[in-house]
């Protein structure tokens, strides 16, 4: 149960503290007085949408706070130790900051996501408001509420038939994927094989370019190089004035005066030293010499080779070095086109044998939802005869759809939803003739509000969240039905805690705590307030809402009635 709430900056309410105590909570006020600000910092806490127009004008901050009793929520502890959030404390306390920058949400002291914020939240409060009432209309949440009452009985199923499902479609659409990939592939093979067989024929290196290259430079310099070394090994060799022989004369002169001169010995040596140099450059030049001739053939050869490498490289727009990767590249193509056959068939046998256990569990939670629903329409009934709607009919039309590309069951392809195979829809028929119609036909909103209450009321004994949050059910109602309402709200807060803003002293003066909500203006200002009645302000109150401003002895007499009446009937409990 919510224990209190704190509301600072957020909408007109400056700052509200309220504490309950009660398991029946009760909040009015006059119209546009504020009451919905309430719920609305109910939903925020416990996961609902914000804007920045819920920040007070003039703050830059909003913020709700709330602390839960959850030692029988098992469900809320569970998930809070899933989220590492639990500390073994019965009371759980969230705050919610609502910034024009960045909003935050804390937890038992830990900062959480929006998303944990909003799983917490379904576990906490089920929030009831005219929203609740228009989704009534939507048949698409039809199904949700069927499904809510089937709990016990289709939860496991419907689990598992969720996941199937979402796994099924991922495997038709990767196999829908492969099999693009594989008719591409098919087109493409021909191309990609023509072009790995002229790659591999070229047969491509690293560095060979390179190498070709400095081989071409070589061979068409060749005659000049033998001509110019020619002439310098002539001029290092041969005839009487060659450098060698200058150099030998040197040092036959030096060698027959370095006994005189001590610096000719020194001189001599350094000569003797660029004589063997020279004597070895000789020697390596006619050797270069002796390996370079002309050779037509190879300078044809390396020509043509080089013409090859730079067609490929012009055709395919890369280097040598990306050549060979290309060439790489398209034989792992080659390869994972002939993996796709063998992928696209372990995908088709996973999909049918999926297919099979999916097929079992559609027809199995199909069956179940009609088995269910059989129950749900009886109950809705009943609970429409205690909100005197006594010759109302209800039902539920669960209904499949042909579809062509859909799951073929029992021979029909039916369309594959996210949770099922079956459409729902609450059919109704308030008064005789009885012609049952779409829940949407129904003209009167107190009509619209009771059914909604009914099935809330049905989905309540089976439901295990603490906190039932009513924003004006009673919309539209009034008289006897509205004893009726008050009845179903006070059986309901027998099993959880209910929080109702109401309109109708019927309701008004259930038995628990009340509270009035009001606009204060001061000055340029105007703030909510929030307050507990005591006995004597309930009646009061409760005689407001019977007259309005005109509160005479026969309304206060009226309102001691109405609370006494249903101080007797708690007493009777």
């Amino acid at each position: 149960m919510i224990l209190g709430l704190i509301l600072h900056h957020f909408a007109i309410a400056r700052k509200v503290e309220v504490s309950f105590n009660s398991n029946l909570v009760i909040i009015t006020g006059e119209t546009g007085a504020g009451k919905s600000v309430i719920i609305n910092g109910i939903s925020v806490v416990c996961g609902g949408d914000t804007t920045t127009d819920m920040i007070r004008i003039g703050e830059e901050t909003a913020t709700v706070e709330a602390s839960f009793l959850i030692s029988d929520n098992e469900k809320a502890k569970s998930l809070l130790k899933s989220f590492s959030l639990y500390d073994d404390e019965d009371v759980l306390v969230i705050s919610r900051t609502i910034s024009k920058v960045k909003g935050k949400t804390i937890i038992n002291g830990h900062l959480v996501s929006q998303k944990q914020l909003s799983q917490i939240g379904k576990t906490l409060v089920d929030l009831h408001g005219q929203h609740d009432i228009q989704s009534l209309l939507d048949k698409s949440s039809h199904l949700f509420y069927l499904d809510k009452f089937g709990f016990s009985r289709t939860s496991n199923l419907k689990e598992r038939v969720i996941n199937n499902i979402s796994r099924y479609k991922e495997l038709k659409n990767y196999l829908k994927e492969l099999e693009e990939m594989d008719n591409k592939a098919r087109a493409e093979t021909d191309f990609i094989n023509y072009e790995i067989a002229e790659l591999e024929k070229a047969k491509l290196r690293e560095g060979e370019e390179e190498e070709l290259e400095e081989e071409y430079k070589l061979l068409t310099n060749v005659k000049e190089i033998i001509e110019k070394i020619s002439t310098i090994l002539q001029t290092f060799t041969e005839g009487d004035g060659s450098l060698l022989k200058q150099l030998s004369f040197s040092l036959n002169i030096l060698s027959q005066f370095e006994s005189f001169v001590k610096e000719f010995k020194e001189i001599k040596g350094r000569i003797e030293s660029d004589y063997v140099d020279l004597k070895e450059c000789v020697r390596d030049l006619e050797n270069v010499l002796s390996n370079v001739r002309l050779d037509p053939e190879r300078l044809s050869f390396v020509e043509a080779r080089l013409d090859e490498i730079n067609r490929l490289k012009l055709k395919y727009k890369r280097n040598v070095s990306g050549l060979i990767t290309y060439l790489e590249e398209l034989k792992e193509k080659v390869k994972n086109f002939n993996d796709l056959s063998t992928k696209i068939e372990e995908t088709r046998k996973k999909i049918l044998d999926l297919e099979e256990q999916l097929k079992k569990d559609l027809i199995e939670l199909s069956k179940i939802r009609r088995e269910v629903a059989k129950t749900f329409k009886e109950k809705v009934e009943d609970e429409l005869k205690d909100l005197a709607m006594e010759s109302a009919l209800f039902k539920v039309s669960l209904q499949v759809v042909e579809d062509p590309d859909g799951i073929d069951i029992e021979g029909r392809k039916l369309k594959l939803f996210s949770d099922g195979i079956d459409t729902c829809e609450f059919l109704i028929s308030t008064n005789p003739p009885h012609d049952l119609k779409p829940i949407s036909s129904i003209a009167s909103g107190g009509e619209l509000s009771r059914v909604m209450l009914a099935i809330k009321s049905v989905i309540a004994d089976i439901d295990d969240i603490p906190v039932l949050a009513f924003d004006e059910v009673d919309a539209g109602i009034g008289g006897k039905t509205g004893e009726k309402v008050a009845e179903k709200l006070f059986n309901i807060s027998k099993f959880r805690q209910v929080i109702v803003i109401t309109h109708l002293p019927q309701i008004a003066s259930l038995p628990g705590e009340h509270f009035t909500v009001e606009k204060i203006v001061e000055g340029n200002d105007t703030i909510l307030k929030m307050k507990k009645l005591n006995e004597y302000e309930r009646i009061d109150e409760i005689a407001r809402m019977i007259s309005g401003s005109n509160i005479t002895e026969t309304t206060i007499q009226q309102a001691k009635e109405l609370l006494g009446r249903w101080h007797n009937e708690n007493l009777s409990n």
